[in-house]
């Protein structure tokens, strides 16, 4: 017997749109983002849910309830599920971060705080990591969990069950509105990863 844990990316924001780092910055899911997150719930609506968490950010829990809402399950919000603390970097663009020394620096380093105000990769492995190992205990074995959080945690959840270096996450893709799925046989073990980033159409993907 085995646990399934489904890792979820929120649907789309303004600013995702336009590739901005949120943050933690509470912003809502656009059209594009409700719309994703229809799809999903309709995407799940046969799978037998175990337990919903989420982020406590609206983006995330707006994900969560559409999703949520047909299994008549109550979204638990978990704040060690939350975006990355961006500090200064809040707002600006992917592309404007990726010409910086600093953020060179945060790649290399996991456990760096690049800049006054920013979170580390590992502390956010930590915190995602114990809220993962906390809801398979709280659910027997056998169950499916799912979780929706950001592109950043997920990544980093993913770098850490599959033994990749957490200054690598960002080479694994997780558009908005796309699913992860992890098995787990036992608490003893690391999972076996059955899909990342999943949920696209062939022109999405290699958009």
């Amino acid at each position: 017997m085995h646990s399934t844990l489904l890792l979820v990316r929120h649907g789309h924001t303004d600013w995702s749109r336009t590739r901005r780092v949120m943050g933690r910055r509470d912003l809502p899911l656009n059209e594009e983002g409700r719309a994703k997150g229809s799809a999903l719930a309709a995407r799940f609506a046969s799978l037998e849910l175990a337990e919903v968490l989420s982020s406590p950010l609206v983006r995330s829990v707006e994900t969560a309830e559409a999703i949520a809402a047909p299994h008549r399950i109550e979204v638990a919000r978990d704040p060690r599920l939350t975006d990355v603390q961006a500090g200064p970097w809040e707002g600006r663009s992917i592309a404007e971060m990726s010409t910086s020394r600093e953020y060179d620096a945060f790649l290399a380093d996991p456990r760096a705080l690049a800049l006054p105000g920013a979170e580390s990769l590992a502390a956010v492995r930590d915190r995602a990591v114990a809220s993962i190992g906390q809801a398979l205990e709280d659910n027997p074995l056998g169950a499916n969990v799912l979780v929706v959080t950001h592109a950043t945690v997920v990544r980093v959840l993913l770098a850490h069950y599959l033994g990749m270096n957490l200054a690598e996450h960002h080479r694994l893709r997780v558009a908005a509105g796309t699913f992860s799925v992890l098995r787990y046989q036992s608490d003893r073990e690391l999972p076996r990863v059955l899909a990342i980033n999943h949920g696209l159409d062939l022109d999405a993907l290699l958009g």
